[in-house]
């Protein structure tokens, strides 16, 4: 009796120890998830809806730079670019973007490269560290961030030298299964050029599983700038497969001071995977009716672009 009653006694702690244990690791747990997501935990979140999947995949498979800047990982791209205008004739171009994480120095520094490119309205979506074609090489660090916005620091080298520094402020959401807002505010000062400000707002529609609507703007004004500078164009893109991607855009774009519309055009571009998973060619015709200053003529020009893409770095657009 002695000895089954200590035998009893002896398992009552043991038990107890293991449930308070059990207890233990449930708190933790709970303490963890309590915690506030961080940018890229609430993007990985946001692309499981429908619509900002599609907006997310388009935004990687056509190389728009602002998916090199929101990347949770290197990556980098390099793009040699055929180009013939009736107005410039023909030009080549080798162009490079990419960001690189300094994790030895700190998880929130990276390095960031983007290469010269054409005018304001020929590469609509180049955030950050370009607002006006200049090649650039800068590091940005992640100030903040929140489950749907975020904030960096900027501080930069453009072609000239000048530098450069500033502060942007994203923000994103999506709006049901099928729509995803986006907003961001860049404050700048370029060495030479004085301050400036670069709006963008972005809004994306999905129709099915490979469908989008996109209705981008942007405004920037400065010192150097003539009044407000500004853009907005409206996209149909097509996803065909996994592979390949159609694009046709309708755009325009103007300034304030003096008032008047400096071009406006359609575009489409075909977009393909081919040979390695990490190669791509491009083809984008592209007609416009321009006009470079208030007391021009309109003229229709024709322009063509022709592509090859290399990516390297983990792809957010499988």
């Amino acid at each position: 009796m002695l000895l089954a009653s200590s035998t009893v006694y002896a398992a009552t702690p043991a038990e107890t120890s293991e449930d308070d244990a059990a207890v233990m690791v449930e708190q933790q747990i709970d303490s963890k998830t309590d915690k506030p997501p961080s940018w890229v935990d609430s993007r990985y979140d946001q692309i499981t809806e429908r619509g900002d999947k599609l907006a997310t995949w388009v935004d990687g498979f056509f190389n728009q730079t602002r998916s090199v800047e929101d990347t949770a990982s290197t990556l980098i791209r390099i793009r040699p670019q055929y180009e013939w205008d009736e107005d410039n004739g023909s030009d080549w171009k080798l162009r490079a973007t990419g960001r690189l994480e300094l994790p030895s120095i700190s998880d929130r520094l990276s390095l960031i490269f983007i290469g010269e490119d054409g005018d304001f309205d020929q590469e609509f979506y180049e955030p950050g560290l370009v607002e006006d074609g200049s090649s650039t090489v800068g590091v940005q660090y992640r100030v903040s961030e929140e489950e749907h916005s975020r904030i960096d620091l900027i501080a930069g080298l453009k072609a000239g030298p000048k530098g450069k520094l500033g502060t942007k402020y994203r923000y994103q959401l999506p709006l049901g299964k099928r729509n995803r807002f986006r907003f961001s505010e860049e404050l700048y000062w370029i060495g030479g050029d004085g301050f400036g400000t670069l709006t963008r707002v972005d809004l994306d529609r999905s129709f099915g599983n490979d469908t989008l609507i996109r209705w981008a703007n942007k405004a920037r004004y400065s010192q150097e700038s003539n009044g407000v500078e500004w853009s907005t164009l409206v996209a149909w893109i097509r996803r065909l497969n996994e592979k390949s991607a159609i694009n046709i855009a309708a755009s325009i774009r103007g300034e304030t001071d003096p008032r008047y519309l400096k071009s406006r055009g359609f575009s489409a571009s075909y977009r393909r995977e081919f040979l390695r998973r990490w190669l791509f060619w491009e083809v984008q015709p592209r007609y416009e009716w321009r006009k470079d200053n208030p007391g021009e003529n309109r003229n229709g020009v024709f322009s063509i672009d022709l592509r090859l893409e290399i990516v390297l770095g983990e792809r957010e657009f499988n």
